[in-house]
């Protein structure tokens, strides 16, 4: 267990979230977060689901012997959910017309990328960079477009769904060249230590989130 937990020292951190965000539930449950400790969760399992695929032989879903550790399938499913969740919820919470118009039609862009994707990478044994990579850099605008929006807003560290956006956003502003550095030049990903420092990352966004369950005032239903 202590060995798994080195490895992967952000899935506790996962769990954390969760137990904060349902112990916290009650300040937003009417607010257009009250699905977020379920994306948590779902995030948590599928987590799990891509350890027990990589190193257990009996988890396998690609039988291909040189491609028995693949858990890319469920990475990639799980990155058509993950930005379409947040460009929904963005969507939602930006009021500006025009703003909502440009994350609407990002996002249409993004699901365009995702169907295509497949065409140049085999879902199934590779992530799908390319629509990863246009996932972020949209929901990178969406968090600018919010931000932008709510500048004049007082008490910001007590708004949960600033916390959100700045872990999201530090996470996405780097992931694109983790991932692709990855597919295109593996040597220089293990010499910058790329694997570690999206383990950082991802230690950084979910902190967000934990802080921004544990400051946050009550919000009101569909207040950002």
């Amino acid at each position: 267990m202590f060995d798994f937990l080195a490895k992967n020292y952000f899935i506790p951190l996962y769990v954390a979230a969760l137990i904060i965000s349902l112990i916290r539930y009650r300040y937003y449950f009417e607010s257009v977060l009250k699905y977020f400790p379920m994306f948590i969760a779902y995030t948590l399992v599928t987590e799990l689901i891509g350890i027990l695929i990589r190193d257990f032989e009996g988890f396998q879903i690609v039988y291909e012997e040189s491609y028995h550790y693949a858990n890319y399938l469920v990475f990639n499913i799980y990155d058509v959910v993950f930005f379409i969740y947040f460009y929904s919820l963005f969507w939602r919470v930006v009021k500006n017309l025009k703003s909502r118009r440009i994350i609407m039609y990002g996002a249409l862009i993004y699901v365009i990328a995702a169907i295509v994707n497949p065409f140049f990478q085999n879902v199934l044994v590779f992530p799908q960079i390319y629509a990863s990579t246009v996932g972020s850099i949209i929901l990178i605008v969406a968090i600018f477009l919010y931000y932008n929006e709510i500048k004049k807003q007082k008490e910001k560290k007590r708004n949960l769904m600033v916390w959100i956006s700045f872990g999201l956003l530090v996470f996405n502003l780097l992931f694109p060249f983790i991932s692709l550095t990855a597919r295109f030049d593996y040597d220089l990903y293990q010499r910058l230590f790329l694997r570690q420092i999206h383990y950082i990352l991802i230690v950084i966004m979910y902190s967000c989130f934990v802080l921004g369950f544990l400051l946050m005032r009550q919000m009101r239903p569909k207040e950002a």
